[in-house]
Formats: structure tokens, sequence, C-alpha cells
């Protein structure tokens, strides 16, 4: 279901009319929450803000969330993190009262201006909705009833949703239409963007420290001491667990082979959805560029006679390089180099083609085919995406069953497994680590396994098992049959590991020495001369380059800071993990002439966009200044918004 929710409000026209006020909340309140004056006054427990007249109540505030979520997931591909943390769900909830207030101060504002669409307005706006359309174009009440049905939508749903929008379209969306931003503002942000860092970087592993002396007994006795929590065993509580989630419910349902069918069939109808399973064939190439049809050719010819890439480069210094792995056609910014990188055969090089830019040519150095995802491919998954729907439904009522059993059960052995319900136990310490070390495998998401090791340590031994349920649904019930204290580790029995302890130490403290006398050469005379002869230089990164274009994962994010944000010739020593870095910029570097006109491009848009929003934010505001939202129920707004999002987390499976 909440696929289906997900591409009906975000992928269809109709989907977009009700998303109207995701989008707009951002572009007039600017994502700020601001504040609801007078309590709750004058209020009932069933709303949960007011905006003039209107009072906006928890199914209003529910559909609002759910829509929030919806367009969260189109932004990421699927993925929704806020959903993950308590922060983040405040956060999607906030904002969904932002829509909500937003567009019934839109909707304020149309009728303090004269504004009233009239259900005729209303009713053709309704009935030329592509989506409410048969085969032969005409509209089809069948589809527009099935379409609201399959989404828990009424008539009278879609009705608000489209006077919503038109308001919208009257009193903001209009608004700053004809803006553009300074050319000179452009030109910085594509300065900023289109250039990039070349360094020199070499990581000091703490390993490396060399300690040439051994610790006596006294120095031994004494980072005892000091150290003594290094050296302690923990309390280990054996436990017996038994868990219900969503994930484990979804295991017992059985799926139809005819649902199966008939969700692959709505995902491959879905153009979307249907992209992430099918693939266009993609191609990996190298792409030269120059700017005239003769030194094209000659290119073209060397290559062709076996010359390497990078060689070319070497030969034609002006030529413009450029790599693209697994690439679509449509990613290929000119439309004369995509046809013809898509029409030379794989481990050829092409003629010259003449482009935008000026003169190409493509080495072709793999193809994947296209791809199209059968039925057989996707049943496993289809059917695992709708046990999990059904079952974050479904939870409540196994509830009543599972508390039934757990009661039945003071040894927590009678639980049926047919109800969804699973049993686990061994013994962990408090931070959910097993006596070797290791994290114990107990299941759900990070709250959930929290919370379980919570009552494991705080339920008395023997004392009788109770279900204990989570915000999302999931319940458990614990029984802790035995209790080993913690005890601190004599000095004797832990020499072994106080010797370890103290040379990792002593190697630590060595490698921090050498790196920062490394790191006072290099400040004088660059990294790579402060380096070289020395026993270090095999571990030096040269001239590796770093874009704010394509962020780089295989150094850390507190490197990768570094070596963007170091003016050219300084250095920086850095301790990242279990080593040190020095991390030294020797240049900077500009991006193709291609690539560099279409950041100006994709900028320029995004900049009229915030410009835009800027003016659409100060009128919104105005709005909210005229009609103040007032009588915010701050426990019914909570109430409402985690009983949403933990119902959205089960369906997704975030257990």
């Amino acid at each position: 279901m909440i696929t289906a929710l997900r591409h009906f409000l975000v992928d269809s026209w109709l989907g977009r009319v009700i998303a109207f006020v995701v989008f707009a909340s951002f572009i007039v309140l600017g994502g700020t929450f601001f504040g609801l004056g007078g309590g709750m006054a004058g209020l009932g427990g069933d709303t949960v803000a007011q905006v003039g007249s209107h009072k906006i109540t928890p199914v209003e505030f529910q559909k609002a969330v759910q829509r929030q979520v919806a367009y969260l997931m189109q932004q990421n591909g699927g993925a929704v993190e806020l959903l993950r943390t308590p922060e983040g769900r405040q956060e999607i909830g906030h904002a969904a009262l932002r829509n909500l207030i937003l567009v019934h101060e839109g909707a304020q504002a149309g009728k303090r201006n004269g504004l009233n669409p009239g259900d005729e307005t209303i009713r053709g706006v309704i009935f030329a909705m592509p989506d409410f359309r048969d085969p032969s174009g005409r509209f089809s009440p069948q589809k527009m009833d099935s379409l609201l049905h399959v989404n828990n939508l009424s008539h009278q749903d879609l009705i608000q949703e489209t006077r919503r929008m038109l308001y919208g379209r009257a009193t903001m969306l209009a608004f700053g239409q004809t803006v553009q931003p300074p050319a000179q503002e452009v030109d910085w942000m594509v300065n900023h963007v289109g250039h990039g860092q070349v360094v020199d970087m070499v990581r000091l592993p703490f390993s490396l420290g060399e300690v040439s002396t051994q610790p006596t007994d006294e120095q031994l006795k004494r980072y005892y001491q000091n150290h003594l929590w290094q050296f302690r065993q923990p309390e280990y509580r054996h436990a017996r667990i038994v868990v219900m989630t969503a994930g484990s419910v979804a295991k017992t349902l059985q799926i139809s082979d005819a649902d199966l069918q008939a969700s692959y069939k709505m995902k491959m109808e879905d153009s979307v959805e249907a992209a992430r399973y099918n693939s266009p064939e993609l191609r990996s190439i190298e792409v030269l560029a120059v700017t005239d049809e003769a030194t094209a050719g000659q290119l073209a010819a060397a290559w062709q006679g076996g010359q390497t890439w990078k060689a070319l480069q070497k030969q034609y210094p002006r030529a413009i390089p450029a790599t693209l792995d697994d690439a679509r056609q449509t990613d290929l910014p000119d439309p004369a180099l995509a046809k013809v990188a898509f029409a030379t055969p794989e481990g050829h090089v092409s003629p010259p083609v003449h482009t935008a830019a000026g003169w190409s040519v493509v080495h072709v150095l793999s193809i994947k085919p296209a791809k199209h995802a059968s039925f057989e491919s996707l049943k496993d998954s289809i059917r695992e995406d709708l046990a999990n729907e059904r079952a974050a439904a479904m939870l409540k009522d196994r509830q009543r069953a599972f508390e039934e059993a757990v009661a039945g059960s003071v040894t927590l052995d009678k639980v049926p497994a047919d109800i969804g319900a699973f049993p686990l136990e061994g013994s962990l310490d408090a931070h959910g680590n097993l006596p070797g070390g290791e994290p114990a495998p107990l299941p759900g998401d990070v709250a959930l396994r929290q919370a379980i090791i919570s009552q494991v340590f705080s339920q008395k031994k023997d004392e009788p098992p109770h279900v204990v349920t989570e915000p999302d649904g999931s319940s458990f019930a614990v029984l802790v049959d035995d209790v080993t204290p913690g005890r601190q580790d004599s000095y004797e029995t832990a020499r072994q590991a106080v010797v370890d302890a103290w040379m990792a130490d002593a190697r630590k403290h060595a490698t921090e020495q050498r790196a920062t006398a490394l790191y006072q050469q290099a400040k004088k005379e660059g990294l790579r001369q402060a380096l070289a002869g020395q026993k270090e230089e095999s571990l030096l990164r040269k001239d590796e380059h770093f874009s704010r274009l394509q962020q780089r994962h295989d150094v850390p994010a507190l490197i990768l800071r570094a070596a963007l944000q170091q003016k050219v010739g300084e250095t920086a020593m850095l301790q990242e993990g279990d080593g040190y870095w020095l991390v030294n910029v020797i240049g900077t570097y500009e991006e193709s002439p291609t690539l560099m006109q279409a950041i100006r491009q994709r900028l320029t848009v995004q900049m009229t966009g915030a410009y835009r929003n800027d003016l659409q934010e100060t009128l919104g505001m105005s709005y909210t200044r005229a009609a103040p939202p007032r009588h915010f129920n701050a426990a019914l707004f909570n109430d409402v918004n985690e009983r949403v999002l933990s119902m959205i987390s089960g369906r997704l499976g975030q257990q």
C-alpha cells in the first residue's frame, strides 16, 4: 500500500495535485516551524491547530503526514532516514503541519481577495486529469473511483485538494515567476563548484609507531591503576526473549499468486517504479574533445592504431578528457556524442563526431545490455513487500494473542510461532555484547534492540515475563533466569592485556611524534619533499583529485573537508580513526568546458528557484501575519504523528 501511495502521490497528475501543499510548504515557510500561540484554549481533543475559523483535525493531519513521507521517499529514492530517529519524526510532523497551515492560509487569503473557485471550475479540473481517463481519452468515473479507493481517498478529499491547489496557484505560486539571479552570483557559484583541489596525502596508522623498550612492571601497574575500566569483566545476564515485529508477522503470511501478479503488473505499468527494476543499455566510455576536425581525425587514427588514452592526452595536451562509467544514452550532454557513443561497438574507437562544443572521439570500454525484470525474478521481493505491508496492519490484532500466550507461559516456551513471535536466548552485557565481545543477534532496529537490552538489565531475576510494546507496534517479553555479576580483573590476571594496551598507547604516541615531525617539515617544503627518501614515502598518495561535484567515499569525511577547504600550499595534520593523516593541497584544476556549461545551466535553474522561493516566502509569511495560526495542541500532534509514522515504518520494514 505504501509503495502504491508513494507513486500515486509523486508520479501521477492527480498525485501532484494532492502533493502540492508538500512542495509549497518549503517554498513559503522556508523550513521553519513558527510559533503557535494561545495554548489549547477553546479547543477540544480533536483539533491539532486552528487557522482562522478552520480547525485542523487529527484525520486531516494524518493525511498530511502521509503526504510528507511520500514526498520524502520520492526525493530520496524510496528511503526515509528521518523515520529512524525521534528528532527526524518530529521534523516530518512539523513539516506536515506547516503544509496544512500554509494551504489554509492560502485559502483565507483567497477568500479575503474574493477568490472562490466554483463547483464547475473544480469539476472541469478533475475531469481533465489524465489519471481519470480511459484508453479513448474520455473521463472515466469508474477509473476515478478505483484510483481513489486504492489510495484511501474520498470524492470530498479530491475536491478539497483540488480547491487547495487552485487557491495556491492564485495566491502564491505565480508570484516571482520572472525573477532571475545576478550573473555575478552565478559566475561565483560556477567557479566554486567547477574547480577542484589536487592533493598529496598520507595516512600513518598507529601501528607504525616503533617502541624500542619493553615496559617495566612498575609502569604496567601504574597503567593498570589509571585504566581500571579497561580490565573489568562486565555483568552478564542470561535471558529468554520472545519478540514479535511486523517483519516476523510477515513471515507467517501467505500471498496468493494472483496478488503477486497484480502487484508485478502495477510496478511495470508505473514508469518510475519500472525504472527501479528495468535498465537501458549502459556503456563505459572515454572521450577526448578538441576544437577542430583535423586534430580530431589525427587523434582518432592514433587511438584506433593502439595508442592509449593517457598517451594521447600527453600527445594532445589541449584535448579535454572525460570518462563515464555505466552511462545511459541520456546521460551524455550532447545528442550527437550520445548517438555515436551508443553506435560504436565495444572495444572500438569512433570516428570524429561534431558536437556543440567542437569535435570529439569516443572509445567504448564496455557495454552492459539492457535488462527487463521478469515476474519470476521479482516474485520473491514482491511477496516480501506485500507481506510486510499486510503485517503492519495485522500487528495490533496479533498483539492480544501474544499477550495471552506470554501470560500462559511463565518460562516463555509455550508462545506459538504461528502468530509471528520468535524466541531466542543467551547471555549478554549491558552494551548488548556476547561474552566473546561480538554484538548479540537481537532483532529489529536500534530502538527495539536497545529496549530489549534495557528490559533485560532492569528486570529482576526470575520475575514473571510481561509484554512490552514499542511505539512502532513491535512487542517482546523477557525472562532473566541467571545473572553473573561483573568483577574487576586483578593485575596478575589481566597482565597480558595490560601489556598489549600499554604497547598500543606507546605505538600511538610514537606515531604522533613522527607525524608531527613530518608535518612541520611539510609546512616548509611540501609533503612530497618531506617524505622523499623516508620510510613512509611508499604510503604517499600523489596528485589526488577532490571535487565538490563528486563525493569520494575512499577517504573519511574529515579528510575530504580538509582537502577541499585548505588553500594551495597548506598542509594539515588530522587524527581520524586509528591513524594520523597529513593532507597537502598542491594545486587546483577546472572541470571540462562541457561540464562547466552543464553546471552553469543547473545552478541557474536552482538559484532562480531559490530567489523565487524567497519572494514567495515573504508573501506566505504576510498571510500568517494577517491570520496567525493558533491553539497548537502539542499532545495531540505528538500522538497522531507517532502513530502514523510507526505504521509507515512497519510497512517499510524498518523494524
